[in-house]
Formats: structure tokens, sequence, C-alpha cells
């Protein structure tokens, strides 16, 4: 049993650097698999707007707004994983990146 949880502390002292890239690629694959939904219903908000309006609506999502939810939440998600103990980080973040997998294979199947 000693030698699982001393690898599973390797693990995480390997992850543990790296913690704040590792949160911006999760928030930031998240927005990827979901982006065509927030578009489209932006989209449906700005529709029969003036072509300027709409213009600025998907600038504003696109640049502001997916980027300040990926500057805001990835700090966020870093400190959840910070207060996981030293076994467990390395678990949650590869948990993470098979979530977001399934995630995404959900989604393109629908």
């Amino acid at each position: 049993m000693d030698f699982i949880t001393s690898l599973l502390k390797d693990l995480s002292s390997w992850f543990r650097p790296h913690l704040l890239q590792v949160s911006t690629a999760i928030i930031a694959s998240i927005l990827v698999i979901y982006g065509d939904r927030i578009n489209r219903a932006v989209r449906v908000l700005v529709k029969g707007s003036h072509f300027i309006i709409k213009t600025l609506a998907f600038i504003a999502l696109c640049a502001f707004g997916y980027g300040m939810a990926t500057v805001f939440l990835a700090p966020i998600l870093k400190s959840v994983y910070l207060s996981l103990d030293s076994v467990w980080l390395g678990p949650a973040v590869v948990a993470s990146f098979i979530g977001v997998g399934l995630l995404a294979q959900f989604h393109n199947q629908q």
C-alpha cells in the first residue's frame, strides 16, 4: 500500500508546478466543447438586430467572454486542485482530463 501511495504522491508532485496550465487547458477545452451552444444562444438573442450589433456581440463574446471565463475560472480550478491532499491531486487531474474527453465524446455524438 505504501508503494501505491508513494506513486500517487510522485504523480501529484509532477502536476503541482503545472496546475495553472492544467486548469487553463481544462477550462479552455470545456469552452471549446460547449462554445457552439453558447454561440447559438447568443445568435438567437441578437437575431433581428443590426449587423453592427451582431458583430459587436460576437466580438464581445469571443474576445472578452471566452477569454475572461478562462482567465477567471482557471485560478479557481487551480485552488480546488490545491485543496486536495497530495495523494489525490494526481488522480484528480487525470480524472479531469478523462472527464473532459468523455464530455467531448458525448457532445460529438449528439
